[in-house]
């Protein structure tokens, strides 16, 4: 699925107008409301739970996005909301500038895993400053739509049922963080973070499938390996091309390598209820 396919032209506001965050929220709510999108005897439990959200910390991501965002029972499927503010609204950003395009996100509350990987989708894809000025130029929903659907061309992988195990190991300790994002976008189950060194005493000297890891670990004392659970191959090609995007080409010499093992069986993972 891609962000459009949770956000609805009825689900935009043009030019939208409030002086404070929750006025702006409430607005976008009601609007959802008369465009039939959410049921009109929700509105109030819903901004509940988006402002308690918010008094956690705000979601204003700096360089003038929102993305406030909320799990509830109150809805089947995940829904997505949208504003474009030119003046500008004081959110209580992290960089402290004003907010000039808000994305609302109610998901169902037993869907954590899809609702993570969404919304770490659209924090990465709204960091891009000239996305961020073809959103606000819109002049239609329709407009605002294509701006996203032209730039959202990697599909989010659904599914449960864990068949790999993949390893994956980096040199650039200052990207490491991009990495953790994008694990999270295509839906891994990441349980293991250690230095590659560690890693590399416990499985490589015993180990010939880990031998790469011998010769990996001594081009940098910095080096990263992450271990964990996918689904299925698409995963790692998606993978692959947000790596690229972060410019991680791991067919450069020295920047790390990928690996995937299929399993017979996978019991267990990770705990999904993670706070974002």
């Amino acid at each position: 699925m891609y962000i459009i396919d949770y956000l609805k032209p009825e689900g935009i506001i043009i030019k939208a107008e409030a002086k404070k965050k929750k006025d702006l929220i409430s607005r976008l709510l009601n609007h959802a409301v008369k465009n039939n999108i959410i049921s009109a005897e929700k509105i109030e439990s819903i901004l509940s739970a988006i402002m308690l959200r918010e008094q956690q910390g705000s979601t204003g991501i700096g360089n003038g996005i929102a993305i406030p965002h909320c799990k509830t029972d109150l809805v089947s499927t995940g829904i997505m909301l949208a504003a474009t503010i030119p003046n500008g609204i004081k959110y209580n950003s992290v960089d402290n500038k004003p907010v000039n395009i808000i994305f609302l996100f109610i998901f169902p509350g037993n869907e954590n895993k899809e609702y993570l990987q969404v919304l770490a989708k659209a924090a990465r894809l709204f960091s891009d400053e000239v996305i961020r000025n073809q959103l606000i130029l819109s002049h239609t929903s329709e407009d605002f739509r294509a701006v996203i659907a032209k730039n959202d061309i990697i599909p989010i992988q659904k599914g449960n049922n864990g068949k790999y195990l993949f390893i994956l190991a980096l040199s650039d300790q200052k990207k490491m963080q991009a990495v953790i994002s994008n694990l999270v976008e295509i839906g891994a189950q990441t349980s293991l973070i250690l230095d590659s060194e560690t890693l590399e005493k416990k499985l490589a000297y015993d180990i010939p499938m880990f031998a790469g890891l011998t010769h990996f670990k001594g081009k940098t004392p910095y080096s990263k390996t992450f271990i964990g659970i996918l689904d299925n191959l698409n995963q790692i090609d998606y993978l692959n091309k947000l790596l690229l995007k972060e410019e991680i080409d791991l067919n450069a010499p020295g920047a790390g390598f990928l690996m995937t093992i299929k399993a017979d069986k996978i019991i267990g993972g990770i705990p999904e209820e993670i706070d974002v």
